[in-house]
């Protein structure tokens, strides 16, 4: 039998006692007075019936409280352990946590020359992986992973789990960063290891983030909130990163509540605008499309780069509503622009998750009276890996109106051949990384000749992005590649700006590069 249980089999019994003693005095008391011959005939008999009444119920509530309150040895147990215990994985809850790491017990104090740290780990997509797949299979994982920190772990500190996905690890270590960076980085190269779950298996990402616990310290919850605010730091590194927590985060912290503060007032205020880049073919200086880039620019503080504001709208979720008006903005400036000009947006995973992101893409595009194929959708490569089966099926729906799929960044995940075939994709979009490599390094080379020789046995495009000199258009030529987007052939613009040279002639006329985009 669980705690929970146990505890309510205790409250019951105690509600029994609590009633049965009502009943008792009721007929002790009816008992005593017909020993006694009374009858409440009288006012002198009335205060000897209500003299018992009372002094009989006094003695029945007394054992009745004491029942109800002081309890037995077994019930106080079970709420310990109910509290202390997650039921899920049988590790330590949050409170089982803040005891463990309290306790006097010598084998959970650090040793000379050793320092305590509070290690924070948490992979994000439980959520989805319950939606999609049932909590069955998220407790499964659950599991899975709790047995995984106990194996590599073992009594060295304890465990827990404080919430959701996120698991806590209290580690003792040499006062240095090589022995604390070894520990992090080995729980993270278990806890990535793919698990299967029945027919399926299940690729997850952690981030980690790291507090120091000081001799005395007590207050755990503040200690887990640097920890906490440490892997939100590392997650907008990348997957599989960690940090160690210092003051300044607090400060970035402050600064990434600002800009949500902010943002909420960025639309009213029509700060939000696009910028759109152009795509060049290079051998000719040709237009063959442009990518619509969102920038803020707020009326006190000024430009607020994209790096800062866009991670912050997407773990607010406000990036639901700025992704409808980037849409929507896209569409609308396509109707401005020619008919033979395609134009791109990103979208951010947590926009194209939804379920109704391919019926609001069908409205827009009727509602503005756009070709679906002039609008190109651009996913970033760690989008396939996350949501691999939901994934795939919203990309279908996009396909299906006739609306272009890019996969953007590509290069730094880990999508397999298979996967990029399926999802049947138009254009891949090489990471500037590799391009800024270029003529530094000969597998920069290698590796987007790799890519144009694989997208072209797919049937689709390869355009470099990050394109700035004219040693990197030539060698991106030698590699096969042809289109290119860049400072090198031009800035991100106004939609007003590109529409005047339209008018004025110079992008009919494919100026080169260099010439049209000064």
């Amino acid at each position: 039998m669980t705690a929970a249980n146990t505890v309510q089999r205790t409250q019951l019994f105690r509600a029994m006692t609590i009633v049965a003693s009502g009943f008792g005095a009721a007929m002790l008391a009816l008992w005593a007075l017909d020993l006694m011959g009374v009858t409440v005939g009288s006012v002198s008999d009335s205060a000897i019936f209500g003299s018992v009444v009372l002094g009989l119920a006094a003695l029945a509530g007394a054992g009745s409280a004491h029942a109800y309150f002081a309890g037995t040895d077994d019930t106080v147990s079970a709420y310990d352990a109910q509290f202390r215990i997650d039921e899920v994985t049988g590790l330590l809850s949050k409170a089982g946590l803040i005891d463990a790491v309290n306790t006097p017990l010598a084998e959970h104090r650090p040793g000379p020359g050793q320092k305590r740290f509070l290690v924070s780990l948490d992979f994000g997509s439980l959520k989805e992986i319950n939606e999609t797949y049932g909590e069955d299979t998220g407790d499964a994982l659950l599991r899975v992973f709790a047995d995984r920190l106990r194996r590599i772990v073992g009594n060295a500190g304890p465990i827990g789990r404080s919430s959701g996905g996120e698991f806590v690890v209290v580690v003792n270590v040499e006062d240095n960063q090589r022995e604390l960076r070894a520990a992090v980085e080995a729980l993270l190269g278990v806890m990535a290891l793919p698990v299967r779950i029945g027919a399926a298996s299940h690729s997850v990402f952690w981030n980690a983030g790291v507090a120091e616990i000081h001799d005395g310290e007590l207050a755990l919850d503040k200690v887990m909130r640097s920890a906490n605010l440490a892997r939100t730091n590392a997650n907008a590194a990348g997957r599989g990163t960690w940090s160690i927590y210092h003051p300044e985060m607090s400060q970035l912290a402050a600064y990434r509540r600002w800009i949500e503060t902010e943002l909420h007032q960025a639309l009213k205020r029509n700060e939000l605008f696009l910028n759109y880049q152009p795509k060049v073919r290079a051998t000719t200086g040709e237009i063959v499309g442009f990518e619509a880039l969102l920038r803020w620019t707020h009326h006190a503080k000024g430009i607020i780069p994209p790096a800062e504001f866009i991670p912050v709208a997407e773990s607010c979720g406000l990036i639901h509503q700025i992704g409808d008006w980037v849409l929507n903005q896209v569409c609308e400036d396509l109707s401005r622009l020619p008919v033979s000009v395609p134009v791109s947006a990103n979208v951010s995973p947590a926009q194209i998750d939804s379920d109704d992101f391919s019926r609001k893409l069908e409205i827009l595009l009727q509602n503005h009276d756009v070709q679906p194929g002039r609008l190109e959708i651009e996913i970033t490569e760690s989008l396939l890996i996350q949501r691999s089966a939901r994934t795939r099926k919203i990309l279908a729906d996009i396909r299906k109106l006739g609306v272009l799929l890019a996969i953007d960044d590509f290069g730094t995940g880990y999508s397999n051949l298979s996967t990029l075939a399926e999802i049947e994709f138009h254009t891949l979009k090489v990471d500037r990384s590799f391009v800024e490599r270029l003529g530094s390094r000969a597998a920069a080379g290698t590796m987007i000749s790799t890519v144009v020789g694989m997208a072209r046995s797919l049937n689709a495009e390869v355009v470099a992005e990050g394109v700035e000199t004219k040693e990197q258009v030539i060698l991106l030529q030698a590699a096969g590649c042809n289109i290119m987007q860049g400072y090198y052939f031009g800035k991100p613009a106004l939609l007003a700006t590109i529409l005047d040279d339209y008018d004025n002639g110079e992008r009919a006329d494919a100026l080169s590069p260099v010439a049209a985009f000064a």
